[in-house]
């Protein structure tokens, strides 16, 4: 209970962050849209899976130039109903931003660098580099030290 309590109040406080650091609101919106689609596509039956979308820690290993503060680099999908979570339902998740290596940069250009996926209640998942699907590698910046 506590830690829902937590997580809710965290939630709250990125998106005010988010809302303040980036003034056009283009992060809030990403993620608004991005949770529209999610939900649409449970309802559809295309997806069997019900996740939310949300910002998040990142890990600090895969961070590059344009990432923010590493408490707000993560673009968290979180699978609501993650009984039975098998690893093939994280790939097919996450083919929904990887897939699209225009979008990939974009939330580059937002300053994420991590895709997280996780489960609600299990907390298991992966995280995946958001510089490693761009392939931009050859054209970062050396790692400051």
């Amino acid at each position: 209970m506590a830690s829902n309590i937590f997580s809710e109040f965290a939630k709250i406080f990125n998106r005010i962050v988010d809302i303040i650091s980036q003034g056009n609101l283009q992060r809030v919106r990403l993620i608004h849209e991005f949770n529209l689609v999610f939900h649409e596509a449970y309802l559809e039956g295309s997806l069997d899976r019900h996740c939310r979308v949300s910002t998040s820690p990142g890990n600090p290993q895969f961070r590059h130039e344009m990432s923010t503060f590493y408490l707000r680099s993560g673009f968290k999908i979180t699978i609501e109903n993650d009984d039975q979570l098998k690893e093939s339902d994280f790939i097919e998740i996450s083919k929904y931003v990887t897939d699209s290596i225009p979008f990939v940069r974009q939330l580059m250009a937002l300053g994420y660098d991590t895709l997280i996926i996780i489960g609600k209640n299990h907390h298991f998942g992966h995280q995946v580099s958001l510089k490693e699907i761009a392939n931009l590698r050859g054209f970062s910046l050396p790692e400051r030290s």
